[in-house]
């Protein structure tokens, strides 16, 4: 394959995972907001850790991220790494949804 195809290709998985780091980011500050405070006991334990979960997924991405862009992480590592970040944000939002709705 083409180096600089690959090259570009990297760029835009990168910048994908970058857009979907920023959401993870601004998701995380929004559960500190008083508006999702827990109104009992279970919920408290929900948003605890809901909290945790993106802060460990925002850890990884930023990992990920500077893997990416230091040492050439080979294309298909790369695809197959930031596709599991996004499934597993997706899943964080689902949580994130049940838990309002739980409010």
């Amino acid at each position: 394959m083409d180096t600089s195809i690959v090259k570009k290709d990297l760029e835009q998985l990168a910048l994908r995972l970058n857009r979907n780091h920023t959401c993870v980011l601004r998701l995380s500050k929004n559960l500190t907001s008083y508006k999702y405070e827990p109104n009992n006991y279970e919920c408290f334990i929900r948003l605890r850790e809901l909290k945790n979960d993106f802060s460990v997924l925002a850890e990884e991405q930023q990992t990920l991220l500077e893997s990416m862009q230091s040492d050439g992480t080979p294309f298909e590592k790369a695809e197959m790494e930031v596709e599991a970040s996004l499934k597993k944000f997706a899943a964080l939002e689902q949580r994130m949804a049940a838990y309002l709705l739980d409010l």
